[in-house]
């Protein structure tokens, strides 16, 4: 019995030290995001990471793909006609190489893929942090107000879903006609 006490009050604090460590680790990660900082993971298209200042900078050929999407978005209004012409024209999505060597990206653009891109205020140079939005330390690949342009856009374009949670037969022109 005493064995089994002891082993349950280890295990308790081995259980409560890994909590402690989780909450200081998160906490120091979202103080890094405030402050505008990049954290990590793989980098979006048209940045590339500095590894010595740990932070992201413009990668000038990517930078402009990023351009031509926000202005053939804003041009054209339609996140599937902006894909097909930046697949028509060759570009892909980034392509980054892990450490291990792994490759990720390369790929034709999808809708979903461009709306990312579209929603993202690190092109704006700004962070994104648990909804709220910061300055971050990388320089801005597009204007604020493209960006907001894009941001009205989408918005107009968002399907009106309030007919679908009462329709007993939901059908592919469903709310649209």
């Amino acid at each position: 019995s005493m064995g089994r006490l002891t082993l349950n009050i280890l295990l308790s604090f081995a259980q409560f030290e890994r909590e402690i460590i989780s909450e200081r680790t998160r906490d120091k990660m979202g103080a890094a995001r405030k402050k505008g900082k990049w954290i990590g993971g793989r980098p979006p298209l048209g940045y590339n990471i500095d590894k010595e200042k740990h932070k992201l900078v413009i990668n000038q050929k990517e930078a402009e793909i990023v351009r031509k999407i926000f202005d053939r978005y804003i041009e054209k209004r339609s996140l599937l006609s902006t894909t097909i012409i930046m697949n028509d024209l060759d570009y892909t999505t980034k392509q980054h190489t892990s450490e291990t060597g792994r490759k990720f990206g390369g790929i034709q653009f999808t809708s979903n893929g461009i709306q990312l891109i579209l929603r993202n205020p690190l092109y704006i140079g700004k962070v994104s942090y648990q909804g709220k939005i910061y300055p971050g330390e990388h320089e801005a690949i597009i204007s604020e107000e493209t960006f907001q342009k894009a941001q009205s856009i989408l918005v107009e374009n968002r399907p009106d879903w309030k007919m679908t949670k009462r329709a007993k037969h939901i059908g592919l022109l469903t709310g649209l006609l």
